[in-house]
């Protein structure tokens, strides 16, 4: 049995692309080059600046995240090419613990004396050089809370021949708002930034931003806003009149017999609607000279109801 060596193999594969491709032989070995190179570079060693964010954690009830600042360390690093990409792909956070490390009374925090915390974050052949700002100085206020509703800032026109199906909902309806007793105190309700829907043709479904106040930050900066659309059918139907209250022994000829009753219905309840959904009535009352009609029956969803005609003449015989 032949035993074809891996030297052999790499002959044959280089002797097909010099017959075959001369161009497509030296694009192989410039992208097995120019591989060789990145992982040569990538294995050297550099000083690089990483901006890190931090996180502050576990507050007292008191107090709200929004109001913390957004600190970032600088810190300079000894290490390889690999470890900066592995750093830019998945960058690093400090967490700082508010009530374990007692910033609420001390409001500073030094990079010394929790380099363990910072060093942590990185693998260990990975060397830290300088960091800066040599402490954070952290400015936590304590403040109110307040529960407010709110509400879309929102302008829309409808495509011809489309309406809303019902009302327009969205979540949250209400939020918590946080600031200084003098700043919410005469705020009762929130509002969107101003939206415009035009010509629409279909449910609108979106996240609407809440409009930014001085001094006031909210436990959710969007609500999800929702308003079911559809396409409006028109019809007419022809449909029978039933006297109500009329005496056994009187004998009453209707004119018209049937009334056309005129209506408009959202496309998807259009499709279910049968005759026998509707009931037209006139009641019985000789004092007066014409009957209006009334629909006593009908299928939820059918609004812009009309008659034609919009009044019955009728003869009584005894």
């Amino acid at each position: 049995m032949e035993v074809i060596t891996m030297n052999h193999k790499f002959s044959i594969f280089f002797n097909f692309f010099i017959r075959h491709n001369k161009i497509r032989a030296f694009a192989v070995f410039f992208f097995i080059s120019a591989l060789l190179w990145i992982m040569m570079q990538l294995s050297k060693t550099y000083h690089y600046n990483l901006k890190v964010p931090v996180l502050y954690q576990n507050l007292p009830s008191q107090y709200y995240k929004g109001f913390l600042p957004k600190d970032t360390l600088s810190i300079t690093l000894k290490l390889s090419g690999f470890k900066i990409l592995h750093y830019k792909i998945s960058k690093p956070v400090l967490k700082i613990n508010v009530q374990k490390d007692k910033l609420i009374h001390q409001r500073v925090w030094k990079t010394d004396k929790h380099f363990s915390d910072i060093q942590a974050l990185f693998d260990e052949n990975v060397h830290i050089i300088s960091i800066s700002p040599e402490k954070l100085n952290i400015q936590i206020k304590s403040v109110h809370k307040k529960k407010v509703p709110v509400y879309p800032d929102v302008k829309i026109s409808f495509k011809a021949g489309f309406k809303n199906k019902e009302k327009a909902k969205w979540q949250p309806d209400s939020l918590w708002i946080f600031g200084q007793p003098g700043a919410i105190d005469t705020i009762n309700k929130i509002y969107t930034k101003v939206y415009e829907f035009k010509k629409i043709a279909h449910t609108i479904d979106k996240k609407l931003k809440l409009k930014e106040l001085e001094g006031i930050k909210y436990n959710t900066n969007q609500i999800r806003y929702h308003l079911p659309v559809s396409e409006i059918i028109e019809d007419t139907i022809s449909l029978p009149l039933t006297i109500i209250n009329k005496p056994a022994s009187v004998k009453v000829f209707l004119f018209p017999k049937k009334i056309k009753l005129k209506f408009k219905v959202f496309k998807e309840q259009y499709k279910q609607l049968k005759p026998n959904d509707f009931m037209v009535i006139v009641r019985y009352q000789p004092e007066l000279k014409n009957w209006k009609p009334e629909l006593l029956k009908y299928p939820d969803g059918i609004f812009d109801i009309r008659f034609k005609p919009d009044k019955i003449s009728y003869l009584i015989k005894s």
